[in-house]
């Protein structure tokens, strides 16, 4: 088993990324909306924000999507779909993918006794 963590840049990959772990078949993932603090720290705060924000201000924002995952294949499945459907994921910088091992985990599908994930 693997924890894996994914830090999205853009947003308007948001659906892509959903799409491809629903056609991967990654379940219960969790997803987080905050600030890029790399973006933000570079942008000066102006006194009055617009109603429209602008495109430097929703580079400020980043998700970050959470889940467990049962195989490393699943996440080479994960990528491949991304590049199959035209994201560069190699060359912009559109999002970082973490893969973890996973000593133990519980839940209502798996056991918390069995060390052998």
């Amino acid at each position: 088993m693997y924890y894996l963590i994914i830090q999205l840049f853009k947003q308007e990959y948001k659906e892509d990324l959903f799409l491809a772990f629903t056609s991967c078949g990654i379940k219960k993932a969790t997803f987080v909306e905050g600030f890029n603090l790399d973006k933000t720290l570079q942008e000066e705060f102006s006194l009055f924000k617009g109603i429209i924000p602008s495109k430097e201000q929703m580079e400020r924002y980043s998700i970050m999507v959470h889940s467990i995952v049962e195989k490393k294949e699943d996440i080479d499945d994960l990528i491949n779909l991304l590049i199959e459907s035209g994201i560069d994921i190699d060359n912009e910088e559109i999002m970082r993918i973490v893969l973890l091992p996973v000593i133990r985990v519980k839940d209502s599908d798996i056991d918390w006794k069995n060390e052998n994930l």
